[in-house]
C-alpha cells in the first residue's frame, strides 16, 4: 500500500473478514488506480495484486464507476459539469455526454450535458470518483 501513489489503496479491517484484516483496498474517495502505474503488482509479496505489465494492466478491468444522480451537478442541480469526463484515462473515453434538459430553481429548462458510462470502456480505475468536484463537499451539508 506504501508504493501507491496516489495513496487509494488502503487496508481493510474487518472489512475482508479476519484473514484479510490489512488487505489492500481501493477506495476512490481518497485516491485511483493510476493508469500507467504497476508498482502495487511489483511489490505486492503475496499475488493478492498481479504483476502485470502496463499493456496489459490498462486494460484489466477492477471495477466499473456508477453516477449518483443525486450528487452529479448536472442531473441533481442542472450545472454544467465535465471533470469525471476530462480526466478518464482511457484512450477512448469511458465517459461520454448525453445532451439534455433539466429544470433550474424557477423551473425553466436548461440544456446540460449529462455523463454516461460506457461500462464496455470503464476500467474502474476511480479518478472521476476521486477528481469529482462536488461528491466529497456533500459530505459536510
Amino acid at each position: 500500500m506504501k508504493v501507491c501513489i496516489t495513496n487509494g489503496l488502503q487496508p481493510t479491517l474487518l472489512e475482508a473478514g479476519l484473514e484479510g484484516t490489512w488487505s489492500p483496498v481501493l477506495v476512490p474517495r481518497l485516491g485511483y488506480c493510476e493508469f500507467r502505474c504497476t508498482l502495487c503488482g511489483q511489490v505486492c509479496p503475496t499475488g493478492a495484486i498481479r504483476k502485470l505489465p502496463l499493456e496489459e494492466k490498462m486494460k484489466v478491468k477492477i471495477g466499473t464507476a456508477m453516477i449518483d444522480k443525486g450528487r452529479c451537478l448536472p442531473y441533481a442541480h442542472a450545472t454544467p459539469c465535465i471533470v469525471c469526463e476530462e480526466v478518464c484515462p482511457t484512450p477512448k473515453k469511458a465517459i461520454w455526454f448525453e445532451q439534455s434538459t433539466a429544470l433550474d430553481r424557477n423551473g425553466k429548462d436548461v440544456p446540460v450535458k449529462q455523463p454516461r458510462i460506457d461500462l464496455d470502456l470503464c476500467i474502474g480505475c476511480g479518478i472521476c470518483e476521486t477528481k469529482c468536484l462536488y461528491a466529497d463537499n456533500l459530505l459536510y451539508m
